[in-house]
């Protein structure tokens, strides 16, 4: 007997397609979501794995009720799986369906009674209420260092919005006057109009939308993003407000004008304005999903930072008290929160603690 033999599948028949490193960002595209696919499918989800989920699903379903959800802080060396276990837990929370062929995340996973019995309270809350609703990515992804703009990049993006703060505000604002899909339409029409070969490019190759995700409105949305882009400049979106919203009025020149008055590109934002546009973007109606928030490498974001330190304190601390029992906030380090100095700040808010050793 050879030692692949006593493996239940043989490790020279496994590509590791994430390398070893798990990514915490949502499944946008087709390599994203076959990675996904083969992370939740080898999921071993045992010990501090299982531990700590039932930790953080247990103590989110026990304060169902409460002003604020406690925060979870999820710890652990290099390597230890971190990542990989705030990511299972982002689209273990929704179920995420697969375009291609309607496979679920929980479907996939190998999950022990304890852990699929806490998921499937977590649905019931969602069908009692808004729904499901996660977000996840890291703060130091973009947004000039603003902890509150980053953290709206990966809401925004989590509800099918561009990550940049005045595009985002801008297809809000088209949502709730009920024009989005009407200007993303012509504007795409008329990107298409403007460059026909390129279009038939992206129909013949490798653009064409996942099964089961209708061609047309993907195409449409991909190319709205693109032109989103020059906002301020763009002479397409201009001309398709004048023609689609009475409110627009004048020349092209002044409505651009209009979009850069209205829809500005700010350096911050105040935490108020922050808990505001997170319920514009998932609570339209004003009430929240059951939502979790995972922001992964937390502590590499703040550093020695005490001043970031205080503003991720803030603000969790502002959208927990907003939002009360409908929002989980999830954050990641190498250390526990006694750790350095800068995280410190953070024990009063984030107490429910899981510790990979190893």
């Amino acid at each position: 007997m050879k030692n692949r033999d006593v493996y239940q599948r043989d490790p020279f028949d496994i590509a590791l397609l994430n390398h070893g490193v798990a990514t915490v960002t949502d499944a946008l595209t087709g390599d994203e979501r076959r990675t996904l696919r083969f992370e939740l499918t080898h999921f071993v989800c045992e010990g501090q794995y299982r531990s700590g989920l039932v930790r953080v699903l247990e103590s989110y379903l026990r304060h169902q009720g409460q002003p604020e959800q406690p925060a979870a802080w999820i710890s652990g060396f290099f390597g230890s799986g971190k990542s990989h276990l705030a990511k299972m837990l982002r689209f273990l929370w929704t179920d995420y369906e697969f375009p291609e062929d309607g496979a679920r995340a929980r479907g996939l996973a190998q999950l022990p009674d304890d852990v699929r019995d806490l998921l499937t309270e977590v649905s019931t809350l969602g069908r009692r209420g808004r729904g499901l609703h996660a977000a996840a990515g890291t703060l130091g992804a973009g947004a000039g260092g603003s902890v509150r703009l980053a953290l709206l990049g990966i809401v925004f993006r989590s509800a099918g919005l561009p990550e940049s703060f005045p595009q985002a505000r801008f297809c809000l604002w088209l949502r709730k006057n009920g024009v989005y899909g009407e200007v993303r339409d012509a504007v795409a029409a008329a990107r298409r109009e403007s460059r026909p070969e390129a279009g038939a490019e992206r129909e013949a190759g490798s653009d064409r939308p996942a099964p089961g995700v209708d061609p047309g409105t993907e195409m449409a949305d991909r190319e709205f993003r693109r032109e989103l882009n020059d906002l301020y400049v763009s002479p397409l979106i201009a001309r398709v407000l004048l023609a689609s919203d009475p409110g627009f009025a004048g020349s092209e020149k002044d409505a651009r004008a209009a979009l850069r008055a209205q829809f500005p590109r700010p350096a911050d934002i105040t935490t108020d304005e922050l808990t505001g546009v997170i319920e514009e973007t998932l609570a339209p109606d004003g009430e929240m999903p059951a939502t979790a928030v995972i922001l992964d490498e937390v502590q590499q974001y703040i550093g020695e930072d005490t001043g970031r330190s205080y503003v991720v304190q803030e603000v969790v601390e502002a959208c927990s008290k907003r939002f009360g029992d409908r929002v989980l906030f999830l954050g990641t380090g190498q250390t526990a929160l006694s750790g350095t100095p800068a995280l410190q700040r953070l024990q009063g808010r984030f107490t429910v603690n899981v510790e990979l050793s190893d």
